[in-house]
């Protein structure tokens, strides 16, 4: 009797912290999706020393919404940590103008609805070794509708080395048209 309460305590607390884990946060709730992360890059390769775009798509469900830079009175930024190669160097995140909200009690915010592209620079290193370039983020968010779930993910892109590249993806034109 002892060892089989012992095992069902166990489980709880496991259950508890797996809950609390980045692999579970924030990513359904009530079996919907409430957030899809994407690593997009504006340009199909990345040359030596040339700097280029990259950006974190995030696509909320309907009536949700994720956080500004400066949330207000309630949220939390969106956050990354990128791992790139040896020697890059990456620009703040550059924000799009956000909504601003009145919740109830007076709370107001600022933050996303639908879906934000935030965008950094990436300065890669002036000599590249390997024959593409492997860029890494964990991102981490707070999405929110009548009750806020954190969410999380570790996003990767991968893009081929070559001395030309052409732009590739129109969602970065869309975003700058919205920045301040």
């Amino acid at each position: 009797m002892i060892l089989a309460s012992r095992v069902v305590f166990c489980a709880i607390v496991y259950s508890s912290i797996l809950a609390f884990t980045p692999q579970g946060q924030g990513q359904v709730y009530e079996g919907k999706q409430l957030v899809k992360a994407e690593l997009l890059a504006d340009t199909n390769a990345v040359v030596p020393g040339k700097t280029f775009t990259v950006g974190l798509l995030l696509r909320m469900a309907p009536r949700w919404h994720t956080y500004w830079k400066f949330s207000g009175d309630a949220g939390l930024p969106t956050e990354l940590n990128w791992k790139l190669p040896p020697g890059s160097k990456v620009s703040e995140i550059q924000w799009p103008i956000p909504l601003k909200t009145i919740d109830p009690g007076d709370i107001q915010t600022y933050g996303y609805e639908n879906e934000v592209l935030l965008i950094q620079e990436i300065r890669p290193p002036s000599k590249i070794d390997n024959p593409s370039v492997k860029l890494s983020a964990d991102a981490s968010w707070l999405v929110c509708e009548k009750i806020c779930i954190p969410g999380s993910a570790t996003l990767q892109l991968e893009l081929p080395v070559s001395t030309t590249s052409q732009p590739a993806n129109t969602e970065f034109i869309r975003c700058r048209s919205k920045a301040p």
